[in-house]
């Protein structure tokens, strides 16, 4: 039996109702249209050329008779897309673009980002920077895309300053990449004041390419990582100290591993060990292996490397959108679900303002401050690092009520929508377009004839300027020409070239670096 005791709500209405599993159920017209679809024809004779010959229609009047490139920016134009390009001697050379959904997510969540470029992805072998934002539910999202003509310090620059204006003031707390020097160069100069990190998995990897050949046995090589992996994870500088001392005098013989450590390495040590990057609010993030994912995730979406920069950026927009659609409708379950575990008075002002993810790691530091099982001296690297109140904090607290501000924003649900994104230009952020409009309005009125016809032909040169605007041209790709028995699937292929740990861990012996 239940037994109604109060009619009345005991919360606001849901302003998104995507967060209800009840409205996002399928009608029964979408499910018939889903099993349609799931079901093959047997009487079907097409072949894979017809498919190809019905896209290939389908992409042309897609077009309307525009220019790959003329339809790319029209429809970036009028999608609301934040964009820019370069070009030299009439063909592009560079193209950063940000979704309107990107641009709502990266202005809610702008602390950490992640940053690599990717390749494979275009039949012109532009390499993508791809931009890649932390959630409040420590979930991944792109937040920009930039295609380049290399990876030279100032391209870098030219489109880190495209992703700035996305940010508006606002500047990352941390961004974190492989040893990529152009691009930490970049990341100086356009993003002063933030905190450059360097990823540990790619370190460890390029120590295994470089060092592991100087090891006879497997046992000693195992142990000479694992000794670095104590120096990386160091928690003080005294420790580290301690540590690398160790380190040099267990393999003082192995003086080429140690020289290529000490000359590569320890002079960036302040960007990967952990003595000073849990100095940085980085919110658990110490790898750039997102960034590696979301390539994964993309190129699924993209599956051959032979599409133009209009197909490209229109299959882009397919897995942006479900990405939005994804954290939106986690974002609004998360405001109306309550972690059992955090049902208690001491999580009262927090349950559905700060996401589950958080809860989850605030119920652990609880934990510990309940049972006991803390260190006599609280480090503070938890707070500095996670932006949540630690274990010995919550101790201090007793039983008072854990107060929402001790949470950093980058955790908080509360008052956060993503349900008004822009999808045109907002005419009242125009740059100060319209005032500058209105005063060559009137010094045109003072004009002789002649300076009119010159300032008439500038504005149709910057009106018409697209118009002869060619695509990219295509340029040789890095390394060898692809190896496979069918030549169009390897040119197509969107697959990675191995790296040179993958070539190392496959000789599966030490003393050598020869793939068996």
């Amino acid at each position: 039996m239940i037994e109604i005791k109060n009619y009345l709500h005991n919360h606001e209405a849901s302003i998104d109702v995507t967060g209800h599993p009840i409205c996002r159920r399928l009608s029964q017209e979408e499910i018939r249209s889903v099993e349609h679809m799931s079901q093959s024809n047997p009487k079907l004779s097409a072949i894979s050329k017809t498919i190809y010959n019905a896209k290939a229609k389908i992409r042309k009047d897609n077009l309307a008779g525009r220019s790959v490139i003329q339809a790319l920016l029209e429809e970036l134009s009028q999608g609301g897309f934040t964009y820019d390009i370069l070009s030299e001697e009439d063909h592009l050379t560079h193209l950063f673009f940000a979704h309107p959904m990107s641009v709502k997510l990266t202005q809610n969540f702008p602390n950490i980002f992640i940053m690599d470029c990717t390749y494979k992805t275009n039949m012109y072998k532009m390499p993508l920077l791809d931009i890649i934002g932390i959630s409040s539910f420590n979930t991944s999202f792109y937040s920009g895309f930039a295609f380049l003509k290399g990876e030279r310090e100032e391209d870098y620059i030219w489109a880190l300053k495209r992703f700035s204006s996305i940010m508006g003031e606002k500047q990352p707390c941390v961004i974190i990449t492989d040893r990529e020097f152009a691009l930490i160069n970049a990341i100086k100069i356009v993003f002063p004041e933030c905190k450059h990190l360097l990823c540990v998995w790619h370190i460890e990897k390029n120590i295994l390419t470089k060092c592991k050949k100087y090891f006879e046995t497997e046992e000693t090589w195992v142990g000479f990582l694992s000794s670095w992996k104590k120096i990386v994870y160091s928690s003080t500088e005294l420790e580290y100290n301690e540590q690398w001392k160790e380190f040099e005098s267990t393999y003082v013989e192995k003086k080429k591993a140690l020289a290529y450590i000490v000359d590569v390495w320890l002079p960036l040590k302040e960007k990967f060990v952990s003595a000073w990057t849990d100095e940085y609010l980085h919110f658990g993030n110490r790898a750039s292996s997102r960034a590696e994912s979301a390539h994964a995730k993309l190129k699924m979406y993209l599956q051959v490397s032979t599409g133009d920069l209009y197909e490209v950026r229109s299959k882009i927009c397919l897995v942006i959108e479900h990405e939005f659609n994804e954290i939106k409708g986690q974002l609004s379950s998360e405001k109306i679900n309550l972690l059992h575990t955090c049902n208690t008075s001491f999580f009262k002002n927090v349950v559905y303002n700060v996401s589950l993810y958080a809860l989850k790691e605030l119920q652990k530091q609880y934990m510990k401050a309940k049972f006991g099982t803390l260190s006599a001296v609280c480090s503070g690297q938890f707070t500095k690092t996670m932006g949540l109140p630690c274990a010995h904090k919550m101790g201090n607290w007793r039983n008072e009520p854990l107060i929402l501000d001790s949470i950093h924003s980058q955790w908080q649900i509360v008052g956060r929508t993503l349900s008004d994104y822009a999808t045109t230009h907002n005419d009242d952020n125009d740059d100060g377009f319209s005032v500058m409009l209105e005063e060559l309005r009137t010094k045109y009125q003072e004009w002789p004839a002649s300076k009119k016809e010159i300032a008439r032909e500038r504005i149709k040169e910057l009106i018409n300027q697209y118009d002869v605007l060619f695509e990219p041209i295509t340029r040789p790709p890095k390394g060898r020409p692809p190896k496979s028995n069918n030549k169009r699937k390897a040119v197509s292929s969107t697959r990675r070239d191995p790296s040179g740990f993958e070539f190392v861990e496959a000789s599966r012996q030490c003393g050598s670096s020869k793939r068996t």
